[in-house]
């Protein structure tokens, strides 16, 4: 894979460099979030990435919006479980301190992002719609990158239908970016792009010389 030079030196040099057990982690406090909401709904609305809150110094807000649950039903054990198994082969693939740091790209991307677009939404009066449910976008962050990695991998839908990856992830691409291209939401667009900064952080470099081979085999012919 052609990682950046930066990301290689980060592997080669800060192995120290990693949450330990990551994955699980995630999922404890996604578990902790899918309760809390369930049973003190009072206190969801203080664990959300709303900006204008941070800004006021709520500061808690960067790190609490992680354990929003990518569900409010008993499915999200279904979806935690593949959301488990996704973060569990991408570090088999890596190793646990590039899994670490693309993580934490995805989460210091989403809060710079939602704090800019309000910025940006008051400075040049304009309207960029954000969304509080940012784990859904980070957990997308990781199942992109599997799928980039490892396209014709199959996951048993409901444990019964085989279904390949990479048609999931044209699914998801397809409703995320699609629909405010169709509706002309540019500023959505954006907004959204912006959020898979992680991504393309670690695949941009194999995307560019993928492009470039096309070109230069293209005028060959």
């Amino acid at each position: 894979m052609n990682f950046p030079n930066w990301l290689v030196w980060i592997d080669k040099n800060l192995k120290w460099l990693f949450i330990p057990k990551l994955p699980l982690a995630l999922i404890i406090i996604q578990v902790a979030g899918f309760f809390l909401v369930r049973y003190l709904p009072a206190y969801v609305e203080q664990l959300y990435l709303e900006p204008k809150a941070i800004l006021e110094g709520q500061i808690w807000r960067i790190f609490t919006f992680i354990a929003v649950p990518l569900m409010n039903n008993f499915l999200v054990f279904f979806v935690l479980w593949f959301f488990y198994k996704v973060m569990d082969w991408l570090e088999k693939a890596w190793g646990s301190t590039l899994l670490t740091v693309y993580f934490l790209f995805a989460w210091l991307s989403t809060v710079l992002v939602s704090i800019f677009t309000v910025l940006a939404s008051s400075l040049l009066e304009i309207n960029i719609p954000t969304n509080f449910d940012n784990m859904k976008y980070i957990g997308c962050s990781f199942f992109f990158a599997l799928v980039t990695l490892n396209p014709n991998k199959e996951v048993h839908l409901f444990f019964i239908l085989p279904i390949t990856f990479k048609w999931i992830a044209i699914f998801i691409a397809a409703v995320l970016f699609a629909v405010p291209l169709l509706l002309r939401s540019y500023e959505h667009l954006l907004y959204l792009s912006l959020l898979f900064a992680n991504y393309l952080l670690f695949f941009g470099k194999g995307y560019w010389l993928y492009f470039k081979r096309e070109l230069e085999r293209r005028r060959r012919f």
